[in-house]
């Protein structure tokens, strides 16, 4: 994977070992990562200039929920690809878009399960004017 040290995934995690593990196995994937705690800490890297191609976030963070989080990425970053982790099997949203563009995973998720579904949404091209 020669071209993931261009690659870079934001994680949004309150729950400080699910952030290492997640970030872990990106890293060992070769991607780079951003962490933020919550929505408030993430809605400034989301809102800056870096490229990020895909957001990793829990639903369930204080504040903020997951799904409103994304509805600001969106707006800013119109074609952003997302993977929602949640504690709850089976939660989908009916609002956001069904693209393709995003994922939902239950917690606790075995790592080789989280690593192939990873690798197949950095596959998928990224729309024109994602940033």
């Amino acid at each position: 994977m020669a071209d993931n040290d261009r690659k870079t995934i934001l994680v949004i995690e309150d729950e400080h070992m699910v952030q290492m593990l997640v970030v872990d196995i990106l890293n060992d994937l070769g991607y780079s990562t951003l962490e933020a705690k919550d929505a408030n800490t993430a809605l400034p890297i989301l809102q800056g200039e870096q490229t990020i191609d895909l957001m990793v976030t829990d639903i369930g963070l204080p504040g903020m929920s997951g799904w409103d989080l994304a509805r600001l990425a969106r707006d800013a970053r119109p074609a952003l690809k997302i993977l929602f982790l949640t504690g709850y099997e089976n939660e989908q949203s009916p609002e956001l878009d069904r693209d393709g563009s995003h994922e939902v995973m239950a917690k606790p998720f075995d790592m080789g399960t989280f690593e192939a579904k990873i690798i197949a949404m950095m596959a998928q091209p990224l729309e024109k004017g994602t940033v």
